[in-house]
């Protein structure tokens, strides 16, 4: 039996796909930010429940969503996020074997602009997916699922329009602690993350596809400081 968590801040592009990957489930947690109409029209609706929560800290909202799921095992993604046939077989063979526990964590494939993203931080971005309730406290070590998370790609508007939500909530939690924007801000920040996407993780290796992924990540970097520095002079 498994519960899974999904955070989702306003994915309405992405959440009925999400939703739709997760038929094995027995429960689904939607927390975050969300239109709740959104919610009552998609497949597998009679397992969705939903929790409001204005915090942007993932871990946190894993933590509160953890104390609601009624099920042994956790499934912990996000809305942009869906789970292949293949990663589903392998998670339901491991719930189904009575001495499994602990963490499992999978990678994530991310198919950008019709191309698979083999570097740009894809070649080692591992996150944490599959957990039993008895290993949150212990912190055993994590086991790597063979199967692949699948990362939302619906078109370039699309996916640029998430970036800029995002950018605009983590702004709004800068603002919350007093955070001033400035030069640095403005342009070392956005510089060191193309640097770090397109040269540093090897995004130059996923050719024009990961010069744009790059360009993208460091523009949200950019928007992110210009949404506070807004904040702060009240213009919208």
């Amino acid at each position: 039996m498994i519960s899974a968590l999904i955070i989702s801040f306003y994915d309405h592009n992405y959440i009925e796909e999400c939703i739709a990957s997760l038929s094995f489930v027995d429960e689904i947690i939607v927390i975050g930010k969300i239109d709740p109409v959104v919610l009552s029209g998609i497949e597998h609706q009679n397992l969705v429940q939903f929790i409001e929560s204005e915090n942007l800290n993932f871990d946190f909202l894993l933590e509160k969503a953890h104390s609601k799921a009624s099920h042994n095992w956790i499934l912990g993604l996000e809305a942009n996020h869906c789970i292949s046939k293949q990663l589903a077989e392998e998670i339901n063979e491991i719930i189904m074997n009575t001495d499994s526990t602990g963490n499992y964590k999978a990678k994530i494939r991310f198919k950008f602009m019709g191309k698979f993203l083999k570097f740009s931080g894809y070649r080692s971005s591992y996150t944490s997916l599959l957990v039993h309730k008895n290993s949150i406290k212990n912190k055993t070590t994590s086991k790597k699922l063979k199967y692949s998370i699948e990362e939302l790609y619906l078109d370039f508007d699309r996916y640029s329009e998430r970036q800029t939500i995002q950018a605009k909530q983590k702004a709004q939690q800068l603002y919350t602690k007093s955070k001033q924007p400035n030069l640095f801000h403005f342009l070392v920040k956005p510089l060191w993350k193309l640097k770090k996407i397109f040269l540093l993780k090897l995004g130059f290796l996923d050719g024009k596809e990961g010069f744009v992924f790059a360009y993208l990540n460091a523009f949200k970097e950019f928007k992110t400081y210009l949404f506070l520095w807004l904040m702060y002079r009240n213009i919208e």
